[in-house]
């Protein structure tokens, strides 16, 4: 048998040729790259891999017709084409807002493993990256051998990374792996669970609330009121079970207890017993001291999962003063880090949308006082006065449709 093919697919022709090859397979791997990948964040590349390993890397940045003339667009959309995909929520809300794609016929593995850890009575379920994921459910132990260390060089060094061209082989091997690893054991297990199970309907509910995350509005905001829910029942289940004596220490890092605590806002665990403020605060600390050290240490992967630099902002005013001073050591070391992280990452030619939320975050609390500020970086200075910007007509634009809201209300009265 031959080995499977790669292709890298630039010219609107060649796609065309390409799509009527895929639109003869009944199920295809899709995976997407880019920027800070999302509404805004730009795709720059689009892996689609059959059931028997081929696999098409399509060049979206340098032709954006691929998805229309290319013909791309119909693939993405059949109903006849099972869609396989990990965590799609971001590659949804590119294809759709940055090319009119929505995800039709989808089986996304990360919403698969969700649904059958619920089935096995969890309420709240920690998301598994693709490496974990591909461990759990196959024989496939690497994605790619270099997939860490392409991790590192786009996340902390070069955030424009997978915009570089041409692409290297470190670069084709992570796109190429991302979407074989899923196929076909990945797939097959958890096709097979899921309908030993009897799961497929609550499955494809969660799988559509998925890919429209982003892009209804109503759906979001029912996925968050639903994990608020479920959040304040187990927090109540533990006032209502456990001995006081207690500490977080004691609770599984595997747990519905575990997530709980780490999900719900200590105003809101302030709210609940003093018990569970207790087990927040010593939560938060537990977070806080990882970060510190990680840090300390000089970890390349310092971050701490439940700790992000807009929640180190509130915890600086946390009413336990041991939570407020540590928070606030923490995010001065984090935001040394991040500015120049953000000054290393991106060159002259980087823009707003290629940004994560906690660099602009980051980049909102530095306080530049004007145009030659010594201590960061030009390129940083660059892009905090381009956000400062952003932000102040974003405020004006509110501002403006609170004030026509108004007039409009006074004119109908």
């Amino acid at each position: 048998m031959a080995n499977p093919a790669v292709e890298i697919v630039v010219e609107t022709r060649r796609c065309h040729q390409v799509v009527s090859i895929l639109s003869r397979e009944s199920v295809l791997v899709v995976d997407c790259e880019g920027i800070a990948l999302g509404v805004e964040g730009p795709m720059t590349l689009l892996q689609i891999c059959t059931y028997s390993g081929d696999v098409y890397l399509f060049d979206v940045q340098e032709n954006q017709e691929l998805f229309s003339e290319g013909h791309l667009k119909i693939v993405l959309e059949s109903d006849e084409i099972l869609i396989v995909i990990h965590a799609c929520s971001y590659d949804s809300a590119a294809l759709y807002h940055q090319f009119g794609v929505t995800l039709q016929n989808v089986f996304d593995t990360q919403v698969a493993d969700t649904v059958l850890k619920e089935h096995k009575g969890r309420l709240l379920v920690s998301s598994l990256d693709l490496q974990a994921l591909c461990q759990k459910y196959s024989s496939c132990k690497k994605v790619s051998a270099y997939k860490e260390q392409i991790k590192i060089q786009y996340s902390k060094k070069e955030g424009c990374f997978w915009a570089k061209r041409p692409l290297t082989d470190e670069m084709k091997s992570v796109a190429i792996g991302e979407v074989r690893a899923l196929i076909p054991e990945v797939f097959e297990t958890q096709k097979r669970l899921i309908e030993n199970n009897v799961l497929q309907e609550k499955f494809h509910k969660r799988v559509s609330r998925t890919v429209k995350f982003y892009i209804d509005d109503e759906v979001r905001k029912q996925r968050f009121q639903r994990k608020i829910d479920i959040v304040n029942e187990i927090i109540d289940s533990i006032d209502e079970k456990w001995d006081a004596d207690n500490t977080f220490s004691d609770i599984s890092n595997d747990s519905d207890e575990f997530e709980a605590l780490k999900e719900i806002e200590y105003t809101e665990a302030g709210k609940k017993s003093a018990f569970i403020n207790r087990l927040k605060t010593e939560s938060i600390m537990s977070d806080l001291n990882e970060l510190d050290d990680n840090i300390t240490r000089g970890e390349r992967n310092y971050e701490v999962k439940w700790i992000t630099f807009s929640s180190l902002t509130k915890l600086c005013d946390h009413p336990n003063a041991t939570v407020s001073r540590l928070a606030k050591d923490v995010k001065y070391k984090l935001k040394d880090i991040k500015s120049e992280e953000i000054g290393e990452k991106y060159g002259i030619e980087a823009e707003l949308k290629h940004l994560t939320k906690c660099e602009k975050d980051v980049l909102r609390s530095l306080n530049i006082k004007d145009t030659d500020d010594q201590r960061f970086s030009k390129n940083v200075e660059r892009l905090y006065w381009l956000l400062t910007k952003h932000d102040i007509d974003n405020n004006c634009e509110k501002k403006k449709e609170m004030s026509s809201q108004w007039q409009h209300g006074i004119t109908n009265e």
